[in-house]
């Protein structure tokens, strides 16, 4: 009874948490949709470049978010309500002065920054339109993709869910009107993206005011040192996993520009979009049984936590294979989607069929870190999430461009994913060996 019990927590929260993550990846997605077939190649080139920037608000949110829900999970598992309480309202202090300096920060860095991610001429101009927007409006993206895994490890999987889609929905109507009735171009993406943030981080803030907020004190919302620190030691992992991406992204640009120019960058946007609606799903995964494995780690039931990672990594091998079955078949319709021109169609449909074989080894990977990152072996999640984009992708990506030229470029992502995933099932061993902790009070998890 409690193994079905566990199995059907462990649906509960995954379910929503993949589907949460998709929608999070469809605002940048949607964007490319309409841009690519309203305003042409450069335009959706120019999202690309630009996109990276736009991560860094993303990033720091995911991070600052699951550190804090971490940390709650934890202590709520351990039946210490106020230290969870104290965790909550320190991360909504942290995404608030975190979202305001960054946006300041990004916004008055951004023309160099977008200069040294390759942007010049017609593409330099048409990134600046859209991510002065983006920054403008950034601490809406940074709460919005922050509270978030609060609202999950509370439980309110289907909420978190529900409200995401609220915002998605917001974007492609606003889409449809600023890009292609209004012929705003890519500067009014950009404020259907920031409009359809808002619209997430006002309606998870007023729930939470409602619930939760309005009894808390000073004290719960001031964050003290140490809490501060365990916050970003445990977020280190998942900012570096929703970070990752972009740096990866910056190293393939310059090597497109190098090897195939403006062409060669405009079909690298098509599969970052094919790539970052994968990477979420998976991640959604990882992030989904977090909360739980949370929880179980800080009442001392490791006999559960091998339950659901052994759960979330079968979950994640078949989701994987199924995505890469559906890219093959679908593969024409998957392409014609972003409205790119005939000349560059074939030598996109190339690009997206050999970095599909990413995503099985991706699965893996990421699971396995959020595993690491849920149980605070901080280390190991670290290691993992930093080893693709700061070593084994860069090699890859300069040593198979070099042999392959344009298409090696495309190679490095499984070769990539092939090493880390060989290292992430290394690292994983010691957690098929329980440790004798001591059991506590058995707790209940919403």
């Amino acid at each position: 009874m409690k193994k079905d019990y566990i199995h059907k927590q462990f649906w509960n929260y995954v379910l929503p948490s993949m589907f949460t993550m998709l929608l999070s990846g469809f605002y940048a997605i949607v964007d490319g949709l309409f841009v690519g077939n309203a305003v042409g190649d450069t335009a959706l080139g120019a999202i690309n470049l630009a996109y990276p920037i736009q991560v860094i608000l993303n990033a720091t949110a995911i991070g600052l978010g699951i550190g804090g829900s971490v940390v709650m999970s934890r202590s709520r598992g351990d039946g210490k309500e106020d230290k969870a309480r104290h965790a909550m309202g320190s991360t909504l202090a942290l995404l608030l002065v975190c979202g305001i300096i960054l946006s300041v920060g990004l916004l008055a860095l951004h023309p160099m920054l977008l200069r040294m991610l390759g942007a010049k001429g017609a593409m330099y101009a048409q990134a600046r339109s859209y991510i002065i927007v983006v920054l403008m409006g950034g601490l809406l993206p940074v709460l919005g993709n922050g509270l978030n895994p609060l609202l999950r490890n509370y439980g309110k999987t289907f909420l978190a869910t529900a409200i995401m889609s609220s915002g998605l929905m917001t974007n492609i109507i606003l889409d449809y009107l600023f890009v292609f009735r209004f012929h705003m171009g890519l500067a009014g993406a950009a404020w259907a993206t920031i409009t359809a943030q808002g619209v997430v981080a006002v309606l998870t803030l007023l729930y939470m005011y409602a619930r939760e907020l309005k009894s808390y004190s000073r004290k719960d919302i001031v964050p003290d040192i140490p809490l501060v620190q365990s916050i970003v030691r445990i977020g280190l992992s998942p900012f570096g996993q929703t970070m990752a991406p972009s740096l990866v992204i910056v190293l393939t640009n310059w090597m497109c520009l190098r090897y195939g120019g403006d062409a060669a960058v405009t079909i690298y946007s098509v599969v970052s979009y094919v790539l970052c609606s994968a990477q979420l799903l998976l991640q959604g995964i990882g992030d989904g049984v977090q909360p739980l494995i949370s929880f179980y780690y800080g009442a001392k039931k490791e006999d559960k936590i091998h339950i659901l990672y052994r759960k979330a990594f079968f979950v994640t091998i078949a989701v994987s294979l199924i995505l890469c079955i559906a890219v093959v078949l679908f593969l024409n319709p998957l392409t014609a989607l972003f409205g790119i021109s005939d000349a560059i169609f074939e030598g996109a449909k190339t690009a997206i069929l050999i970095t599909t074989l990413s995503f099985p080894f991706l699965g893996i990977t990421r699971v396995t870190s959020a595993i690491f990152y849920a149980t605070e072996k901080t280390r190991n999640s670290t290691f993992l999430v930093y080893m693709e984009p700061c070593l084994l992708f860069p090699l890859s990506l300069f040593a198979l461009s070099f042999l392959f030229q344009l298409n090696g470029i495309w190679m490095a992502y499984p070769a990539a994913q092939l090493i880390l995933c060989g290292i992430a099932l290394f690292m994983k061993n010691p957690l098929h060996a329980p440790a004798a902790l001591p059991q506590t009070q058995e707790q209940t998890l919403c």
